[in-house]
């Protein structure tokens, strides 16, 4: 499954999702790329006027409390706070933002 989603500058979303999160690219086309994940790929089209969605959450899942931790201290620099369990879903977690406005969480259920 590949799950597509709108980008404004190909360039900054490539260098986050490859440089910064570490996916590798799984296909470029003349106007779109796509990422590949454990669980399938995240493809971005470009599209000069996207603006971000209104809310949209791109979530990876790990196995432990402690791998998220890890994750943590690695994208600190960008996390949006500190990894927290939630309240209202049994989901331990941080949340990093793409160049497009996109929310990325990583995620392990605990």
């Amino acid at each position: 499954m590949i799950n597509f989603y709108l980008s404004n500058n190909l360039k900054k979303t490539e260098g986050f999702w490859c440089h910064t999160l570490g996916l590798s690219v799984y296909m470029r086309q003349p106007n779109a790329i796509i990422f590949q994940a454990d669980e399938g790929q995240i493809g971005f089209l470009d599209s000069p006027h996207a603006t971000p969605p209104n809310y949209s959450c791109i979530s990876f899942t790990f196995d432990s409390k402690e791998e998220i931790d890890a994750l943590y201290q690695q994208h600190q620099q960008i996390a949006l706070a500190p990894p927290r369990e939630h309240p209202l879903s049994p989901v331990y977690s941080f949340f990093v933002m793409d160049p497009n406005g996109l929310r990325v969480e990583f995620q392990v259920f605990i």
